[in-house]
Order: C-alpha cells, then sequence, then structure tokens
C-alpha cells in the first residue's frame, strides 16, 4: 500500500490543481488508478475538502471514489512550498499545506481506520519535524511506516 516510488520530497506545485495533475499522472503511469481518477479527485476535493488544521502543520488528505482506484496506494508529498488548501468541514477557511497524504482505496470505508491513525499521528510534534527534514524518499516511507498504528509493509516496486 505504501511505495517509494509514490513519495515526492520537496514537490514543486503553485497549488492543489498542480498538485492534482501530477500526482495523478504519477500513479495512472504506474496503473494505480483508473483515466477517471484526475477528475474525480478534483471534485471531491472541490465537495469535500481535505486540509486539517493539525499543529504544528496542516496536512491535506485527499481521496476519492474506490471506483476510481486500480491498486490501492498511499502517495505522499512535502511540497517545497505551503498551497492553500481548504479546510475538512469547513471550506471557507483555508490553509497553508506543505504535507499530503493521498489516499487511494478500492474498497468503501476501508480509509476510515487509517485515516483516524494519521491524524493522530500527525499531531505528534517531533514526527512532523523528521518528515520536514527527511532527506530521502526511504527515510520518508520508514516515518510513515512507524507512525503508531501502521502496520503494512514497505513496498519497493510500484510496477
Amino acid at each position: 500500500m505504501i511505495y517509494e516510488e509514490l513519495i515526492q520530497l520537496d514537490m514543486e506545485a503553485k497549488d492543489s490543481e498542480e498538485f492534482f495533475q501530477k500526482m495523478a499522472e504519477e500513479l495512472k503511469s504506474k496503473g494505480f488508478v483508473e483515466d477517471s481518477f484526475l477528475e474525480a479527485i478534483k471534485k471531491r476535493e472541490k465537495d469535500f475538502p481535505t486540509a486539517l488544521p493539525i499543529e504544528p502543520y496542516s496536512v491535506a488528505i485527499p481521496h476519492t471514489d474506490p471506483m476510481h482506484i486500480k491498486r490501492p496506494f498511499i502517495a505522499a508529498a512535502r511540497l517545497k512550498a505551503p498551497v492553500k488548501w481548504n479546510e475538512m468541514g469547513n471550506d471557507e477557511v483555508e490553509h497553508d499545506v506543505r504535507f499530503i497524504f493521498m489516499l487511494g482505496f478500492n474498497r468503501s470505508n476501508e480509509h476510515i481506520q487509517l485515516l483516524q491513525m494519521l491524524i493522530e499521528n500527525f499531531q505528534k510534534t517531533e514526527l512532523m519535524n523528521k518528515f520536514l527534514t527527511a532527506e530521502t524518499e526511504k527515510e520518508y516511507m520508514n516515518l510513515i511506516l512507524s507512525m503508531e498504528g501502521f502496520d503494512t509493509e514497505p513496498k519497493s516496486q510500484a510496477n
């Protein structure tokens, strides 16, 4: 579910739209998503924004319906510079987001337990500072795998 090849460090994106475009291309090229994924995730984000105003850093956790996913995944990105992202449950508020964990599930409600675990871990300042300073995709992946409650084995080949 977590693949080193789906981790992007210091990714450049001027806004969430550009982020979605880049990440969708990557996921599609590696066989994780259907052709419908890009439009579906943009629509879902517009209707149900995913930025979490968590201290010390706001995090976005975009995801969409299972019909657009071929293989389950977590795609993680640390942006080079924060982008504005609408708050979950309050789309009139924007947050500066630098960390994005895009979730792809091919079964309904499979993501709820993972979302809860991620949110709990994102509140840990020491862990989030390590995400900020991780130098390699492998180090970043190992930080994800070290999260309390995370029990998925790492994958080194996305193809």
